[in-house]
């Protein structure tokens, strides 16, 4: 019957040790068994080895040659075991080996390459891999440690930062040359433009300054999966687009975009982090959340984790 490395791997470490610190009582007493026990484990293992490894008298013992040679893989085996065990725990305690982050192209930007600046800077053995795509990526198929997003449903383990207002803005152009917008039912005879739609119709929900809620059922005309792009879609004047006001901030100072319905809000959307991790994070992950919820702390101030209702 062949032999099971199960069975014999915790018989190699209690020979080891009854090797090193030349009896078995004392092997017993650090390993936690009885002296019996330790006997009978040696006992098994040389007859797993078909061999003596021991000889064994009232006062000492002694190494057959059988006995050296394999000691000596004995202790090689629970040397390279030692390391891994500190090598993995070096790699969850210590911010050290790589750190891979995911965010699309305006959060990468805009939020996580400043608000990684010191940490960066702190924490030079540590590699940092970002990886920036529009697409929310699936963190296991990409061995990805943290994500940085943006979206109206957080999950209950994702980590809001704050909450981002969106606005619905249109080129004076297209507003001049297409039917006046006074009322949220005028949304529908515009052409809309629409960020990485999930299907062929975009939800929309706007309100009132008395609380009054309209919900509409919109068919975009254009979409598009890069939110640079659909801004230059709107800039060029080709339709009404519902994006984040801190994308468009700039453009709605200068004149370039006007807001549509200015008296009405869209509901606002939750930048959040989410992580593969369920249970106890990595070190390394700790410290990168700790430093981009500073970040947004600043930028935002009261609108993140605390700040939403429990």
């Amino acid at each position: 019957m062949k032999n099971n490395a199960m069975d014999y791997l915790p018989r190699m470490v209690i020979f080891s040790r009854v090797v090193e610190l030349g009896a078995f009582s004392k092997a017993a007493r650090e390993l936690g068994l009885t002296s019996s026990s330790v006997s009978q484990h040696i006992s098994a293992l040389e007859t797993m080895l078909g061999t003596t490894l021991l000889h064994r008298t009232t006062r000492k013992l002694c190494l057959t040659e059988a006995g050296q040679d394999f000691y000596a893989h004995c202790a090689r085996i629970v040397t390279l075991a030692n390391e891994a065990r500190q090598n993995t725990e070096s790699l969850h305690n210590e911010l050290v080996g790589e750190l891979r982050i995911a965010a699309s192209s305006f959060m990468a930007t805009e939020y996580l390459v400043p608000a990684l600046d010191e940490f960066i800077r702190s924490h030079p053995r540590l590699r940092i891999n970002i990886d920036v795509n529009d697409h929310n990526i699936d963190l296991m198929d990409k061995s990805v440690d943290l994500a940085l997003r943006v979206g109206k449903g957080p999950g209950a383990t994702d980590i809001v930062l704050a909450q981002l207002d969106a606005v619905l803005c249109a080129a004076p152009a297209y507003l001049h040359s297409h039917a006046p917008i006074h009322r949220p039912e005028d949304l529908q005879q515009q052409d809309f433009l629409f960020f990485t739609p999930h299907g062929a119709t975009v939800e929309l929900s706007l309100r009132d300054r008395d609380g009054q809620r309209v919900q509409l059922r919109l068919t975009p005309r254009l979409t598009a999966n890069h939110a640079r792009s659909l801004r230059q879609l709107a800039l060029q004047g080709h339709g009404v687009a519902r994006l984040l006001k801190s994308k468009v901030q700039e453009d709605l100072d200068a004149g370039r975009l006007v807001q549509v319905l200015p008296d009405w809000s869209l509901d606002a959307y939750s930048a959040f982090l989410t992580t593969q991790y369920r249970d106890v994070m990595p070190a390394k992950i700790l410290a990168c959340i700790g430093h981009i919820q500073a970040y947004f702390n600043c930028r935002h101030p009261g609108t993140g984790e605390a700040a939403r209702p429990a």
